[in-house]
């Protein structure tokens, strides 16, 4: 009888593992290769490029990005020629104008992609100040730091900030910027009111160097790098699967055309 009960159960244990078998048909991603357009128009002078690649392919396990160097690149009239890696620059000298609707022209294999962006001014900063707090809760003892400003700029406009700081025994003299972006609009902001602004959750300690980077944006690269914050916070089991975020490139290509006012401030800690 035991016997019996032995064969029972295993005939049982393998007819549940074959009879759950079950072909499932996976929807796999487009391997279809895609142009790239990575471009940016600022104030600071010879920072503009635009750099041009080709996606890979979902299951392309190569780490290589394809870079595409015979590409023909116009913005505003002027020619961006090849100086290496994918990345195509203007002569010497060039930089931003806002106030300017700066035009993208791409063309590549008889392909002609498009974009725009408009270099809107950034808003007025008056003084970077830092000042003594004592530790609360997880936040340590250290030096806070602020920023005056005042925006007198007609409504809506935006800005895309971050900040970091250097030292000689962390950064090792390099700038180090963190990874938050903080997004934010002048919606809500008196006009031609001073205001002041504390820099989340940072405390320096005496002989570091805070780093403060401000980028005005048109609406439409602000859209952008919120997607991309979504995507950075989404996770779990129940999150939207990821998907391309959104492109102000015209003609199948993917990427991002971007014209910023950049300001930049260093505040030396001093005791």
């Amino acid at each position: 009888m035991k016997n019996s009960l032995i064969i029972i159960s295993s005939l049982l244990f393998g007819l549940m593992f074959t009879s759950c078998e079950e072909v499932i048909d996976i929807d796999l991603p487009d391997n279809t290769e895609k142009l790239v357009v990575e471009g940016q128009i600022t104030t600071e002078i010879d920072s503009s490029y635009v750099r041009i690649t080709k996606s890979v392919g979902y299951f392309d396990n190569t780490n290589a990005t394809p870079l595409i160097t015979d590409a023909v690149i116009d913005v505003n009239g002027i020619s961006f020629n090849h100086a290496g890696n994918g990345i195509y620059k203007a002569s010497s000298g060039y930089v931003g104008t806002t106030g300017t609707i700066y035009n993208l022209k791409v063309t590549h294999q008889g392909i002609t992609y498009t974009s725009s962006s408009t270099l809107e001014p950034m808003f007025q900063i008056d003084t970077v100040v830092s000042y003594f707090k004592p530790a609360s809760g997880f936040i340590e003892e250290g030096y806070a730091v602020a920023f005056f400003a005042i925006d007198n700029r007609p409504r809506t406009k935006y800005t895309y900030f971050r900040f970091g700081f250097k030292n000689q025994e962390v950064t090792q003299g390099k700038d180090s910027l963190f990874d938050a972006r903080i997004l934010f609009d002048n919606r809500n902001s008196v006009v031609n009111e001073p205001y002041v602004f504390e820099l989340p959750f940072l405390r320096l300690q005496p002989n570091d160097t805070a780093i403060l980077v401000f980028r005005s944006t048109d609406e439409v690269v602000n859209r952008y790098y919120l997607a991309l914050e979504n995507r950075r916070n989404s996770g779990g089991p129940f999150s939207t699967p990821p998907a391309n975020l959104p492109t102000n490139i015209n003609g199948g290509a993917l990427g991002l055309f971007a014209a910023y006012d950049v300001k930049r401030f260093l505040a030396p800690i001093i005791k």
